[in-house]
């Protein structure tokens, strides 16, 4: 993953530390020594080890001259707001101001060697809620610092300052992580309240734009379902899913709400609760399922739930759409891959509702395609596509994937399109080599063990 964004609602934040560590620090290093629940890299220094342009630690000013520049000053972590006064807070920060009382700026200033196309990160506002960003150097996500403005503006940020970039720009969020090899000057660190994590999005605005998603990513830590070997995490892969989908969706200019942070656990009411409250366009519940006694299953492929009969329409445009666009992605599905059922999150849902189980994670050959990043980002494509034909928003841009690879060769298309309806295959990567263990599955499918 090249690029993270969260929203932390302010309610539930404890506290903002800043962090300074002299360039001596790795990212995981202070992830283990403070235990804060995000941390991103913070301003930038001087070749004498003196930070710039503004930092201010705690009370005491660590900039070697300082100036008015617009960034943000705190106390204690809530009380975060953008100004250019820095003398009457304990913290502050300024590096580059993109966007200021809701507007975008004109003309950010910036030196020369912070300009042109590099990983970013950014700190900055959004509703009621702290808004942090990075994307890795050398990736696809690398901006400019007008590019970046306009991303974030274009998100519905109300204030943004760019932080130190290219080989710095570095963050982990909730265990989501970007990093680089070098060693920063100063961390951003965010702690939330004990229980804090018990407040998620429902804090925020509703999410600017002409349609809005609520998106659930099932489960959270200390779930036990996954793989019979424990290699993979239903909770994991929920969460993952939901941090590919969401920026998606914002990139086609539909909103998203998520019915919990990085590391919470509400209840299914309360995340029912958090739809409702949002008022979206439609609400999406993202899951991995599982069958047998606890050992490895031969039940594989995605389906899709509603809680609605099949005579009730939205719900089950909805599934079908998802679905279709699914198939066409060549994703496998089940031999009936919509089903009803009054599972909680959708019966209490008011808008329309489905839940996605991406496939078994009980099956040997399923769960190495969830634990594959390219896979997920062929789902979560596909999902996002899906509920924008729901929604009736036209897909722009390119997705970015390359189609000769996921085509087969024209003299194997027809039996290549057999397999995959059939179960056999799950469709993609049809010019990969295929490991021992993946033939075997094959053989059972086939009934030929």
């Amino acid at each position: 993953m090249s690029k993270l964004i969260t929203y932390v609602p302010l309610s539930s934040v404890e506290r903002i530390e800043l962090r300074v560590t002299n360039c001596r620090k790795t990212l995981s290093q202070v992830k283990a020594e403070t235990k804060a629940h995000y941390v991103l890299n913070g301003g930038m220094w001087n070749p004498d080890g003196t930070p710039c342009p503004l930092l201010k630690v705690g009370g005491a000013m660590l900039s070697g001259t300082p100036w008015r520049a617009m960034g943000y000053a705190w106390d204690k972590g809530p009380d975060i707001r953008m100004t250019s006064e820095h003398e009457g807070a304990d913290n502050f920060i300024a590096v580059t101001a993109l966007i200021s009382s809701g507007k975008p700026v004109d003309k950010p200033s910036y030196g020369s060697a912070q300009g042109g196309k590099r990983g970013r990160s950014a700190i900055g506002l959004r509703g009621g809620s702290l808004a942090l960003y990075c994307s890795g150097d050398g990736t696809e996500d690398a901006a400019t610092p007008e590019t970046l403005r306009d991303e974030l503006a274009g998100l519905g940020w109300s204030s943004a300052v760019m932080l130190d970039g290219g080989g710095s720009s570095q963050c982990d969020f909730g265990g989501e992580r970007i990093t680089a090899s070098r060693k920063v000057h100063n961390w951003i660190c965010v702690y939330l309240k004990q229980g804090g994590t018990e407040t998620p999005p429902e804090e925020e605005d509703k999410p600017m734009g002409k349609y809005t998603v609520c998106l659930d990513p099932g489960h959270g830590p200390g779930n036990a379902n996954g793989s019979p070997d424990g290699t993979y995490k239903e909770w994991e892969f929920t969460w993952d899913m939901a941090q590919r989908v969401k920026p998606l969706l914002e990139a086609q200019g539909v909103g998203v709400v998520l019915t919990k942070t990085t590391d919470n656990y509400p209840s299914l009411t309360e995340r029912a609760n958090i739809s409702n409250k949002a008022q979206p366009d439609c609400f999406v519940s993202i899951h991995t399922n599982a069958a047998g006694e606890g050992g490895w299953s031969s039940a594989s492929g995605l389906e899709i739930y509603t809680s609605a009969g099949p005579m009730t329409a939205k719900r089950n445009v909805l599934a079908s759409d998802l679905v279709n666009v699914f198939h066409a992605a060549g994703v496998a599905l089940r031999s009936e891959p919509i089903k009803h059922e009054m599972y909680t999150v959708l019966a209490k849902t008011d808008a329309p509702a489905a839940l996605i189980e991406y496939g078994f994670h009980t099956n040997k050959m399923d769960t190495e395609y969830l634990k594959d990043s390219k896979y997920r980002d062929k789902l979560a494509e596909a999902t996002a596509k899906g509920i924008c034909e729901f929604l009736g928003v036209a897909w722009q841009g390119e997705t970015g994937a390359d189609s000769a690879e996921d085509t087969p060769d024209s003299w194997a298309a027809e039996a290549w399109e057999k397999a995959r309806d059939k179960g056999v295959l799950d469709g993609t990567r049809p010019r990969d080599n295929m490991t021992r263990q993946e033939l075997v599955v094959v053989l059972e499918r086939l009934g030929l063990l």
